[in-house]
């Protein structure tokens, strides 16, 4: 479909309406006199009054910007080096001040590691260091960025530092810099979450899944995304406010068509979010069973340690332990707990309680169960207690019984039967494990939701966008979907940063650590 606009002598052409393409931009900025919702004009991402509150929102959050901050960006404690990190545009005269290597630090080549001394106001040497001097914008934070890197040591690094606080450095809250490196439009909110899963990855596919959110590419999709809506919103403005060019009006079928690709494509987003955040958070999965069932014994199986404790005695795992591993790159948190069972120890029946609580918070049972014992009525009161949460059934030490009884009290045909002193039956409820994180095969670049902020956002924008084209369907005023859809793309914004307001921006960056 072709659209050719002519709107106070001022040529709009756009293409695509009913394509998979996103709308060519027109060049006006429409303001529709219905709505009072302000559409997009040539060269930006969001509406006028959305830029104007996001710049004073950015204003607000970066009001000590200007200020030079400073902190220590290696973990405390005895190591071989230490880095004191400076970010500001006095970095670099507060380096010239404390940084002794007998040349003018303002004629040093940015991008380069100098060695020399970092001395005190007496002159004294501190330590022998190495200065990394890096001139903005090629900077992490856009800014003029300093790093000292020093002895490991907590005192001498700490001097260091104090020394720079001296000079007119303030200490870095936790996060600041990464923070700066967002509101100076280096990276977007997502990149900058995207850091921290970085950090705290557990696999290399946790790892990598990191790694391709801080490249942009699931903010690049979102982005695109938005920009689809708000194109939409910008053809809805024309038919609106003037609806005496019958030629250039945009049916509402068409939107309609157009809302439901956008609808599409955001599921695309979160079809395998389930999987993207065990990647992201790991899989927490209770072993419960009664006394001597095998627990302890399955985790350090699984493990290749002996992290439990194993006896032919009852009840000794009295505590939760919580073990953590790698299921073929997935991270696997492990919690081995007391044996369920009525008992009149005090420190035992702590540990059960523990271990039924525990029941309802874990995202995955294993429940091991004793065929040695046979099918008691504690065995019946566990398993229908267990069966109507997501459980690997385990029948353990077949070898002294079959367990069959207890098998068909389950009533399930997926029963792992199995022999965990001698490995056998391991290798199955580790599977079934894997086929409950995966649901099926799924190829680890293919998942661009790992994180539940953006999942809920999304979520959100689902059900805008659903209810927009609810309305269109229903053969309501075109102006109706506007809402909704301007709902979607204030949700989808939040994500990325484009319409993100203060408390979301300090919530996410008062979870770093200082120094990052």
């Amino acid at each position: 479909m072709f659209l050719q606009l002519n709107i106070n002598n001022k040529k709009a052409v756009v293409k695509g309406l009913l394509t998979q393409q996103p709308f060519f931009k027109p060049n006006k900025h429409f303001v529709s006199e219905k709505t009072g919702i302000r559409h997009l004009s040539s060269g930006t991402n969001m509406p006028k009054a959305r830029i104007r509150s996001w710049n004073k929102q950015k204003q607000e959050v970066h009001m000590d910007g200007f200020n030079t901050i400073a902190a220590i960006s290696t973990p405390p404690g005895t190591g071989g080096i230490s880095c004191v990190r400076m970010s500001g545009e006095k970095a670099f005269e507060i380096a010239s001040r404390i940084f002794r290597c007998g040349k003018n630090f303002k004629l040093l080549q940015s991008h380069s590691v100098t060695y020399g001394k970092i001395v005190n106001e007496k002159n004294e040497t501190i330590d022998e260091v190495l200065v990394l001097k890096m001139k903005k914008p090629r900077t992490y934070t856009r800014e003029d960025v300093v790093e000292i890197n020093c002895h490991g040591g907590t005192v001498v690094t700490h001097k260091i530092l104090e020394r720079v606080f001296s000079e007119g450095a303030v200490p870095a809250q936790p996060g600041e810099f990464t923070k700066r490196a967002f509101l100076n439009g280096r990276i977007d909110l997502s990149q900058a979450e995207a850091v921290m899963d970085l950090i705290n990855s557990k696999t290399k596919k946790s790892e990598k899944s990191a790694a391709i959110q801080l490249e942009g590419r699931t903010g690049n999709k979102i982005k695109k995304i938005r920009q689809r809506i708000i194109f939409l919103l910008s053809h809805i403005g024309v038919s609106i406010d003037y609806p005496e060019y019958e030629d250039d009006k945009i049916a509402t079928s068409a939107a309609v068509e157009e809302a439901m690709l956008i609808e599409s494509q955001l599921f695309e987003l979160v079809e395998n979010y389930e999987t993207g955040r065990i990647l992201r958070e790991g899989l927490n999965i209770a072993v419960l069973g009664p006394p001597n069932a095998g627990k302890s014994t399955f985790i350090n199986m699984v493990t290749g340690e002996e992290k439990a404790i194993v006896t032919h005695i009852p009840g000794t795992t009295r505590d939760v332990l919580e073990v953590q591993f790698s299921l073929k790159g997935y991270p696997i948190i492990l919690h081995d707990t007391a044996g369920i069972r009525q008992t009149d120890d005090f420190i035992e029946k702590l540990g059960v309680e523990k271990s039924l609580a525990l029941k309802e918070k874990s995202e995955l049972i294993i429940l091991i169960l004793d065929a040695a014992r046979g099918l008691d009525e504690e065995t019946k009161n566990l398993i229908d207690q267990i069966k109507k949460k997501e459980t690997v059934f385990v029948v353990n030490k077949t070898d002294m019984k079959d367990g069959n009884d207890i098998v068909e009290y389950i009533g399930l045909k997926n029963v792992i039967k199995g022999i965990l002193s001698n490995d056998f039956g391991t290798d199955e409820i580790l599977d079934a494990v894997y086929s409950r994180i995966t649901k099926g095969s799924v190829d680890i670049g293919d998942i661009a939701v790992t994180n539940a902020r953006h999942k809920l956002h999304i979520d959100k924008a689902l059900e805008a966008v659903g209810k927009a084209v609810e309305t269109g369907k229903s053969n309501a005023f075109l102006d109706l979907m506007s809402v909704d859809l301007t709902t979607a793309a204030e949700e989808l914004g939040k994500i990325t940063g484009e319409s993100a307001g203060e408390d979301i921006i300090r919530t996410i960056f008062e979870r770093f650590c200082v120094g990052k």
